[in-house]
């Protein structure tokens, strides 16, 4: 599994870009073990401008693999964005591990 998470500065406060992408064996694991919900913690966040009446809290493996550009949510400040990224690396590193 290759992750990619990535930080930087916008109007808005530290935006965190989530990427994964899967091996077809990976993909293959995945779908035959069932799919993993990733959660996606909302302290410190900034509403978003997509028009959502609530934010995101998680998203299946599968769909953040499947998307190019990732998912990508913004924080009031760099402290929010770092246990942000801690947290979701956290879960995609173990999320494939046999139970």
């Amino acid at each position: 599994m290759e992750i990619t998470l990535g930080s930087e500065e916008v109007a808005a406060g530290v935006a965190v870009r989530v990427s994964v992408r899967l091996t077809g064996r990976e993909l293959n694991r995945l779908f035959l073990s069932g799919d993993t919900l990733i959660q996606l913690p909302l302290e410190g966040a900034v509403p978003g401008d997509d028009a959502a009446p609530f934010p995101r809290t998680s998203i299946f493996l599968s769909e953040l693999a499947g998307s190019g550009e990732g998912f990508t949510r913004v924080f009031a400040d760099a402290a929010a964005a770092a246990a942000f990224e801690a947290e979701v690396r956290r879960q995609l590193e173990t999320a494939l591990e046999a139970p």
